[in-house]
């Protein structure tokens, strides 16, 4: 078993560095930081591209007589010399989230509230982006009684919906605010997992599908059936994947999240249990795409089987009416498809679906004993083996399969392409 990494606290987050931010956000130079703690934002499995550390704060000004005592969230990048870091720098991943919370997001969080007439929370509140030292601070929506759903369960179709509504004003705020400020993505917006610029998740795609094959060899069924379909996938996963996100004349384009899966969801519930609304988080790999690409990688990693194998399209149509409603809402000048045409559209990028159920799935769903890592992943030692080995060779996983890449093979994506 291997142990899991200490939790790194960067040395510059200090008493002085959170009393400094605070008072510039509150507006007031009496702040005075009486306590700071410093722990753990997220467990092990639940977050693979940055550290999250929540701090617990104590504090004074003039302006109050009490004591406030109350939490942040600070997000950071790992150390330069992680390899993790040295790949998802090719993404610019971290320039894109700070700009994303800081330029971004604010507007469109106006545009929703204001046009589209839904005063609900689109994303956390932010206290600072400092790109000195490659951060954010946030709100910590769980004193909101946010919280992120369970991974391992997924989300049933109450919450699908929700997600789905809210997904449709997010891509219809990011689609005018592209009509209304023209080239405002224009930089950093166009590197996903796949693109035309770097292939720097190449080793994580095809680890993971070389995994995948050995763990065939455990079912005799799946291994006669698909083992060398899945072999032939390893040299062009990423030109199937290259595809899946090329943008073609016609297609509705527009500000994706890019990662939209259980654990960049948070929800707010009401007092029967019923989710109320849902707020993403995590906008690292935000690209300038077709929704689609949103639409499969959720649906491929975080709703309930039933819904994936059975219902796409009629999530789909449901998705799309919200998301024509919300452009109409604020006047997109633009081509807004039929439904036919983006059934057409979500059908021509689904490879997308394919390489999230294969690969990112098991990933996302590990709850062994191994430390869960992309260093893990692209390492080639004996716990980076282990560890992909027992990802993919846990029994509930290739049950799953049984499910998965039948399903994927009646569409041709096991098939050349």
């Amino acid at each position: 078993m291997s142990e899991e990494k200490p939790h790194l606290v960067p040395s510059w987050l200090t008493k002085d560095y959170v009393q400094e931010k605070l008072s510039a956000y509150f507006k007031t130079d009496s702040l005075k930081l009486e306590k700071l703690n410093i722990q753990p934002a997220i467990a092990n499995g639940e977050n693979y591209a940055s550290v999250m550390t929540r701090i617990n704060v104590e504090y004074t000004t003039n302006e109050s007589k009490e004591k406030v005592v109350t939490n942040f969230l600070v997000k950071t990048t790992f150390p330069d010399k992680d390899p993790v870091c040295h790949m998802l720098i090719k993404y610019g991943v971290y320039t894109r989230e700070m700009d994303m919370y800081e330029r971004i997001l604010p507007k469109m969080a106006d545009l929703v509230k204001e046009e589209i007439q839904d005063p609900r929370r689109l994303f956390a509140g932010t206290i600072n982006v400092d790109k000195t030292t490659d951060s954010i601070i946030f709100e910590d929506l769980s004193l909101e009684h946010y919280k992120v759903a369970c991974r391992l369960k997924k989300l049933d179709l109450e919450h699908t919906h929700l997600v789905l509504e809210k997904l449709a004003s997010f891509h219809a705020a990011g689609a005018v605010l592209a009509e209304r400020k023209l080239g405002f993505f224009k930089e950093n917006y166009d590197r996903g997992f796949y693109n035309k610029h770097t292939r720097g998740y190449q080793p994580v795609m095809t680890n993971l599908l070389k995994a995948l094959s050995r763990s065939l060899n455990f079912d005799q069924e799946l291994r006669q059936r698909y083992q060398a379909k899945i072999d032939r996938l390893v040299d062009r996963v990423m030109v199937y994947g290259e595809r899946s996100t090329t943008n073609n004349p016609g297609d509705f384009v527009t500000l994706t999240h890019g990662d939209l899966w259980t654990t960049n969801v948070m929800f707010q519930y009401d007092g029967k249990g019923h989710p109320t609304n849902a707020i993403f988080i995590d906008f690292q790999f935000s690209v300038w795409n077709s929704p689609a690409i949103d639409l499969h990688y959720f649906f491929s990693t975080s709703i309930h089987d039933n819904l994936r194998l059975q219902d796409q399209p009629k999530l789909i149509q449901f998705y799309y009416y919200k998301l024509k409603d919300a452009l109409q809402k604020v006047k997109y000048s633009g081509h807004i498809p039929s439904l036919f045409d983006f059934q057409l559209q979500f059908r021509s990028r689904a490879f997308y679906g394919a390489f999230a159920s294969m690969m990112f799935e098991p990933f996302m769903l590990y709850n062994g004993k191994e430390e869960a890592s992309l260093e893990q992943i692209i390492s080639e030692d004996k716990s980076g083996m282990r560890f992909k080995d027992d990802v993919f060779q846990q029994e509930d996983v290739i049950k799953k399969m049984h499910l998965t890449l039948p399903y994927l093979e009646q569409w041709g994506l096991l098939d050349d392409m």
